[in-house]
């Protein structure tokens, strides 16, 4: 639907809506895309493959719908040259599924690239909503064993009605103890996030010996996090959750391919902050009282 042309073809007052619908879509496919990557143990080489082409398409529908929205070619330019890269990174890492993937929308791009790189950004973009409309639904086969990753939170229970006091400016420790089920590499990619009620938030990385392993597949988290703001002048709720963080540059899809080929492929791109691309919530939130005092003169 993001893609019909007649959506496009109207007044630009007419078409913010579809701008909208279409930039949600985008978003919501590639937020599962990560979940499916990173949320699941047991998914195979050939799931990855489909994933991440359907995070190169959501890719693309973001950069149609950016330019329709952006004035100027300016901001364009870097958009264009930064999904024609990942193009390029996807043939690099995948080349051996590229034969399994006749038709679909990396396939076409990939005889269109010659074209492609040559190209104004608005005919790039031309080329993109047409490609997407002509290109063949690759099937996402379900794994025999699939297991999704889960978190309980276990300590603080989100119960108690007593405000955590601390004056303000220090810090004050609060305990969490949570269960995790079926979480690969937690010492890399589990973190706790607190968000305060003015909307600051505060990620802490637990240390590795803060994970126990009791059993396959099965791990426990028991950690402190230190808390810390400025007075209030009543009590207020923080949410604490725990997060799975994620880097795709560092997936599965890695293991593909000879580590010096997976390097070159990802040269061009821009790496993230602490190796993390981004984040996942895996855990239900648990409300806490606090209640910074100001500082006694």
């Amino acid at each position: 639907m993001a893609l019909q042309e007649k959506l496009w073809n109207v007044a630009a007052p007419l078409y913010l809506k579809q701008n909208a619908l279409a930039s949600a879509a985008a978003k919501q496919i590639l937020e599962e895309t990560y979940k499916m990557e990173f949320m699941y143990s047991g998914v195979e080489s050939r799931q990855v493959v489909i994933i991440h082409h359907m995070r190169l398409q959501a890719k693309a529908l973001q950069l149609i719908v950016t330019a329709r929205t952006t004035r100027g070619v300016e901001p364009l330019f870097g958009m264009c040259e930064k999904f024609l890269q990942e193009v390029d990174s996807f043939q690099r890492c995948f080349i051996s599924e590229l034969p399994h993937m006749q038709g679909s929308f990396v396939d076409k791009l990939l005889d269109l690239m010659p074209r492609l790189v040559t190209s104004k950004p608005s005919e790039v973009v031309k080329i993109l909503q047409t490609t997407l409309r002509q290109s063949t639904f690759l099937h996402l086969p379900l794994p025999e064993q699939l297991h999704r990753a889960t978190a309980n939170i276990i300590e603080p229970t989100g119960e108690s009605d007593n405000p955590l006091r601390f004056t303000s400016g220090l810090v004050v420790a609060l305990d969490v103890d949570a269960t995790l089920e079926h979480v690969q590499d937690p010492q890399g990619t589990v973190k706790v996030q607190v968000l305060y009620p003015d909307g600051q938030a505060q990620i802490i990385h637990p240390k590795p010996a803060d994970f126990r392993n009791p059993g396959p597949g099965r791990h426990r988290l028991i950690t402190q996090v230190y808390l810390s703001h400025t007075a209030w002048t009543e009590p207020c709720q923080i949410e604490v959750r725990l997060l799975l963080a994620y880097n795709s540059n560092k997936s599965k899809a890695s293991a593909k391919i000879p580590k010096s080929t997976w390097s070159e492929s990802l040269e061009a791109l821009p790496q993230s902050e602490n190796g993390i691309e981004g984040t996942i919530p895996f855990s239900k939130p648990v409300k806490v009282y606090i209640m910074p005092k100001p500082a006694r003169r």
